[in-house]
């Protein structure tokens, strides 16, 4: 992990407030972007995620992309792959999950 992201992990780990924006930041952003940065997170490439989910790297690079509404279903699957679920969170219940 490099020296930024281990210290806006350490920001989010001690500061509560902090990591509730950070949270609700995150929800708003499209679900392809939440995808893309959480297989990053994953330390995982397009082209390791095409080969779990046995599909070529420019599909996972569609799924990922805002100019392409990927379907549910595909995104959904890649998530699974990372170990990641896709959820519905109500606006008054997202607090609590800050990371």
């Amino acid at each position: 992990m490099k020296d930024f992201d281990k210290h806006i992990q350490e920001v989010l780990e001690t500061n509560h407030e902090a990591a509730q924006e950070h949270a609700k930041i995150f929800a708003e952003l499209p679900l392809a972007t939440q995808l893309a940065i959480m297989r990053r997170r994953r330390k995982l490439s397009q082209r390791g995620l095409a080969k779990k989910l046995k599909v070529l790297q420019p599909h996972v690079a569609r799924t990922e992309s805002l100019q392409h509404d990927s379907r549910i279903s595909s995104i959904v699957r890649a998530a699974k792959a990372i170990k990641c679920h896709v959820m519905l969170i109500p606006d008054e219940v997202i607090e609590r999950f800050a990371i």
